[in-house]
């Protein structure tokens, strides 16, 4: 019942999120078309037909329509309202088929014929170009007036309208081109108009020209919108970098599959291929080549695309992919599992339903927000440029958007949401993580920039890239990438949806209903309870390679903890003498172990041990020892009798050569004397208050060699103040990463004598800093373990 009101709940947000969308969407992008009848075909057709009254048609000509937006035009719109209303015709400007006529293998800028189409329908200009150095008679003012108010008449445009014509003249070598330009009434401080152009006395045609007294300024303001595709493209190949080590790393680790990879790297290629081909003719009309035709432009352009954009944005998602999935299966392993169902071909269960009903519902809802805050941003100056939201230049804009959707949408959500947001929260904890994740990637996680100036189109970029990242970790992936591709093809669509045209809705409907494609498949399944369980041959190797690792990893962990349990917290002081201690595991389970027990009549009993080797039979072992070791002290707690109890222990339990070291003392404080004997470890150390570094030797078999150890204690007299120092191999073993050369006795010697005057605590840290100082960042190998003792 809980799920099914939250699901509710999410389709009432979807709904109120479409309502929201509905109304705010015209308010804040005032200059959308509202009347959007004419299609791409449609506007080819009606160019061809108009441009008759210029000249014959083009044999075989080669056809370029492209939707044109006047960037500056509309920003200069939506700061002064009054513009667009004195002059109907003057938005329409903004966005409108542009269309070039080429004969067979001209260059980009030899057009014969150029057309602007309204999306209503209207004419907006018709161009014929001549040669420059063809002659030609002069036209008389007054013949070029009267031509020129005929022309526009019959292309329906009223020159009562426009304020008296001024004439101006351009001469070339071999004839004079005349230009008869109409001033629109009531310009409200932006001139513009039409003008008609006389190429000497043939008629070359018409179109509107604007003089903007503020396009500096303007200019200016959108300035930083020019690096939006260059920035995006920048950030595609800097996550290739950055996320190619990893890859190399963990493939050669064996905890990443290609497969799934290399699906991804041929769905993306597939959907940025035929967005690219769909639209390559139109997309490469800005692009110009010296040298090569109209048609050799076209391929060259698609050659490009490919090159430089499509392959590594295929290679993005395959590195964002492989290493995302491994490093996210190792924690939120759940989160894939709706996205898994769709590869695997298992679409109708209420697991994918779910994620699917969710993703759709929040997409709807994000998009609504969308529009009402740039609604809020409008009112502080910010524009909403239509220009920047209609994409796709081709006959098919539907599949053409759909691809674009998906080729940028997949490569750049999994570098966020399955690398960049663990690893960042790994970093620095969860909600420092997230912030970091949300400024670093909603760039490329929701990439429409859609308001000027350009810090109001990032700032709301963040914030929808903040809704997307919070709905992958409330829910799954599925989830957040459909909400995002969703949000991103209702506003791309909504003015294809509003439109006029069957076919034109026909294109705003694909990229909809293809993002809600794992819903409408597994609708029926809602309400099935039939839940995507993952079946263990279904599982990819390198995944359980990763499971297997994490249980390792999490059963290793366990029995560190339980030896650290074992080994005991010592006091800072016990029977008048100063304690400090420390023990430092290594990555895996050691055998490492320390103890400083109190004796009835006043001694102390001191203990470290190392047994060898490394795992949960070394820790058994040394729990062991330890058990044993506070048994036998507490009977008898001479040296002789310990290292014979633990050597029978050792040599009876352990299995073959594993082998212990153990060195033992017994500390009397008021005699200041001290009885030790060392079984395979390393010298305790004695140091004077004056920083004399002494080694107190001992030499016998390690711990289990033989049925029966034979051992020499030691005795030695102590001064006030002298400080005992016992450790572990793991200190004088310690190395610099790629180097062989250890720590060493040298360099332990000269750091006790440096930091003996610190006290017992400032000597351990001292120790261990200048051991930390010379390894880095390396992790320990070993454990290492220190006691530190002093005298009164």
């Amino acid at each position: 019942m809980r799920t099914w009101r939250g699901l509710l709940a999410w389709v009432l947000a979807g709904i109120l999120g479409l309502a929201l969308l509905a109304w705010a969407f015209p308010r804040a992008f005032r200059l959308a078309p509202h009347s959007w009848t004419i299609s791409h075909n449609e506007a080819v057709a009606i160019a061809q037909e108009r441009l008759r009254d210029l000249g014959a048609p083009v044999a075989d000509a080669y056809v370029v329509a492209v939707l044109d937006s006047g960037l500056l035009l509309e920003r200069r719109l939506s700061v002064s309202g009054e513009v667009a209303a004195a002059d109907p015709r003057l938005r329409t400007q903004v966005v409108s088929w542009l269309v070039f006529v080429y004969r067979p293998g001209e260059l980009r800028d030899n057009w014969t014929y150029q057309a602007r189409v309204s999306l209503s329908g209207d004419l907006l200009a018709l161009r014929v170009q001549t040669d420059p150095q063809a002659g030609a008679a002069p036209i008389p003012p007054r013949a070029a007036r009267d031509r020129a108010d005929a022309f526009l008449l019959a292309q329906g445009i009223d020159p009562a309208l426009y304020e008296e014509p001024q004439l101006r003249s351009q001469q070339l070598a071999a004839r004079t081109d005349l230009s008869v330009r109409y001033p629109y009434r009531g310009s409200a401080g932006l001139p513009h108009g039409f003008e008609v152009i006389f190429a000497g006395d043939q008629l070359a045609g018409f179109q509107p020209w604007v003089e903007d007294p503020q396009d500096r300024e303007v200019q200016q303001s959108l300035r930083g919108l020019q690096f939006i595709g260059f920035g995006q493209l920048a950030a595609i190949y800097g996550f290739m970098l950055l996320l190619a080590p990893p890859f190399l790393k963990r493939y050669h680790e064996g905890e990443i599959g290609v497969r799934r990879g290399g699906h991804i790297f041929v769905l993306v290629a597939a959907a940025a291929l035929i967005a690219a081909a769909v639209g390559a003719r139109a997309d490469s009309q800005g692009l110009g080549l010296a040298l090569a035709t109209r048609q050799q432009t076209t391929w060259f352009y698609l050659a490009a695309t490919v090159i430089f954009q499509i392959v590594p944005t295929c290679l993005l998602g395959f590195f964002a992919w492989s290493v995302g999935e491994s490093v996210c299966r190792e924690h939120w392993g759940h989160k894939l599992a709706a996205f898994d169902a769709l590869f695997q071909r298992d679409w109708s269960n209420a697991t994918v339903a779910r994620s699917s009903l969710r993703g759709v519902a929040a997409g709807a809802a994000l998009a609504g927000v969308f529009a009402a805050v740039v609604l809020a941003m409008c009112g502080t100056g910010a524009s909403a440029l239509v220009s920047l939201l209609l994409q796709g230049n081709g006959a098919w804009r539907g599949v053409q958007m759909a691809g674009q959707i998906l080729a940028n949408g997949l490569p750049g959500a999994f570098v966020v949401l399955l690398w960049l947001l663990p690893v960042s929260i790994a970093r620095f904890g969860r909600a420092a993580g997230t912030l970091v994740t949300i400024l670093a990637g909603s760039i490329v996680l929701f990439p429409l920039v859609l308001v000027a100036p350009l810090r109001w189109g990032l700032l709301l970029t963040l914030v929808c890239g903040a809704g997307l990242v919070l709905l992958f970790l409330l829910y799954d992936l599925l989830t957040a990438l459909i909400a995002g591709f969703f949000a991103q093809a209702l506003l791309v669509t909504w003015p294809l949806l509003t439109a006029r045209d069957a076919h034109l809705q026909l294109d705003g409907w694909l990229p909809l209903v293809l993002v809600a494609l794992p819903l409408l498949a597994s609708l029926r399944a809602l309400g099935s309870g039939r839940e995507f369980f993952y079946r263990y041959e279904d599982v990819a190797p390198h995944v359980r390679r990763i499971a297997e690792r994490e249980r390792q990893r999490v059963e290793l962990e366990t029995a560190r903890r339980i030896q650290s349990s074992i080994l005991p917290e010592l006091p800072p002081r016990l029977n008048g003498v100063e304690i400090a201690h420390a023990y430092l595991p290594a990555s895996e389970v050691g055998g490492d172990f320390y103890d400083v027990l109190g004796l009835d009549d006043g001694r102390l009993a001191v203990a470290v041990g190392d047994v060898a080797g490394h795992g949960v039979s070394s820790g058994l072992v040394m729990s062991m020892a330890k058990s044993a070791l506070a048994v036998q002290v507490t009977f008898d707690p001479e040296v002789a009798a310990v290292f014979a109890t633990l050597n029978r222990m050792v040599h009876q339990t352990a299995r073959k050569r594993l082998l212990a070291t153990l060195c033992y003392l017994v500390l009397d404080p008021r005699r200041r004397e001290i009885v030790w004997a060392s079984a395979g470890h390393l010298f305790p150390y004695r140091v004077t208050p004056a920083g004399r570094v002494e080694v107190l030797e001992s030499v016998a078999y390690p711990l289990g060699v033989r049925s029966c150890l034979q051992v020499e204690p030691r005795v030695k007299a102590l001064e006030p103040g002298d400080t005992l120092f016992l450790c572990s191999d793991g200190v004088i073993e310690a190395h610099r990463e790629h180097a062989e050369e250890p720590f060493g006795f040298e360099r332990l010697e000269e750091s006790l004598a440096r930091h003996v005057h610190r006290g017992v605590e400032g000597l351990r840290d001292g120790v261990l800093a200048d051991v930390n100082g010379f390894t880095g960042t390396v992790p320990r190998e070993d454990d290492q373990t220190i006691l530190v003792l002093r005298l009164p």
